[in-house]
């Protein structure tokens, strides 16, 4: 039903410019340890939905979040279509380039955008980092 509805949901969009892509999950799978075993799940899903929505739309983005609210990229194996973005979450960290180095090297590694969805709350109390 998810890949029918993603499907149809290209259809219909495939031609407007004004969509840039489809982001397909937001924050799969928590952070909760016991949740973990649902990591392999993501990748297989992501391919099944991006086929479904090739058969519609050739032509706009598709956007993957990692594991454990979009934080962890260890998920995902080498890039399946050209026309992908991965999505990262940052919070509660230093506004640091060290933290997110793990998204950009893989970025550099598989020669893909990435794209920081969300962040902030910062570590520091009483400091604002844009």
């Amino acid at each position: 039903m998810t890949i029918e509805v993603w499907k149809r949901i290209a259809s219909h969009y495939r031609s407007n410019t004004a969509v840039i892509g489809y982001d397909l999950l937001n924050e799969p799978i928590p952070h909760f340890p016991e949740l973990r075993k649902y990591n392999p799940q993501p990748e297989p899903l992501y391919r099944r939905i991006t086929a479904g929505i090739r058969a519609a739309d050739q032509s706009h983005i598709v956007v993957f979040g990692g594991a454990q609210w979009d934080s962890n990229f260890d998920v995902f194996g080498a890039p399946f279509d050209m026309n992908l973005v991965y999505t990262f979450h940052k919070y509660w960290t230093e506004p640091t380039e060290a933290v997110i180095q793990p998204y950009l090297d893989f970025r550099d590694h598989y020669k893909v955008p990435i794209w920081l969805g969300e962040f902030g709350e910062t570590q520091r109390r009483g400091s604002v980092s844009l």
